[in-house]
C-alpha cells in the first residue's frame, strides 16, 4: 500500500452549479451516484469532462444502528442544460479551501479516507495563517497513477 497522505494546498474553489441528490443507505455513494448519472443520461447529457462532488450526510442515531449512512453527490452542470424536474440544482463551492489528495482512496476506502480528513483537519488546526469554518467539506473522485483518487476540500478562512 502507498503513502495515502497528499500535500496540502489552500485554493479558491469557484462556486458551480450541480445536479444532485442524497441517499440513505447501506451504500449510499454508490447509489445516489447510480440516480444522478442516471439523470443525465435520460436528459441526454455526457457525463465525460464534468467534475463531480460530495460529501457525507449525518443520519441519525437510530438511522446509524440500522447500518445506514447518507451521502450527497453532484455533477457539475450549465445553467442551460439543467432541466428542472426530478432532482435540484444547488450551488457547491464559493470561498477558498484546504485542499490534499487521497491516493488510490478506494484500495481501503474506510481506512484511507478518514485518515485523509484527520490529516486536511490537523494541518488547518496546527496552521497559524488558516482556520476552518466546517461549512462545507466536498470530495472529488479524480483518476489517479493507480486507481481513482479522492481531492478533500475543507472551507477555511483566515485567522
Amino acid at each position: 500500500m502507498s503513502d495515502k497522505k497528499g500535500e496540502i494546498t489552500v485554493e479558491e474553489l469557484k462556486p458551480r452549479k450541480v445536479v444532485c441528490s442524497r441517499v440513505f443507505s447501506q451504500t449510499p455513494e454508490e447509489d445516489v451516484m447510480q440516480a444522478v448519472e442516471k439523470w443525465f443520461t435520460g436528459h441526454g447529457l455526457k457525463l465525460e469532462g464534468r467534475r463531480t462532488f460530495g460529501f457525507d450526510v449525518p443520519v441519525s442515531p437510530a438511522e446509524a444502528a440500522k447500518g445506514l449512512r447518507g451521502y450527497e453527490y453532484g455533477i457539475e452542470i450549465s445553467e442551460k442544460e439543467y432541466v428542472a424536474d426530478s432532482l435540484p440544482s444547488r450551488i457547491y463551492g464559493g470561498g477558498m479551501y484546504a485542499v490534499t489528495r487521497v491516493v488510490n482512496a478506494f484500495e481501503a476506502p474506510f481506512k484511507t479516507i478518514p485518515a485523509g480528513w484527520q490529516n486536511l483537519i490537523g494541518w488547518v488546526q496546527s496552521s497559524t495563517e488558516w482556520q476552518t469554518t466546517y461549512d462545507t467539506c466536498y470530495e472529488e473522485v479524480v483518476p489517479g497513477e493507480k486507481g481513482m483518487d479522492l481531492i478533500l476540500y475543507l472551507c477555511v478562512k483566515k485567522k
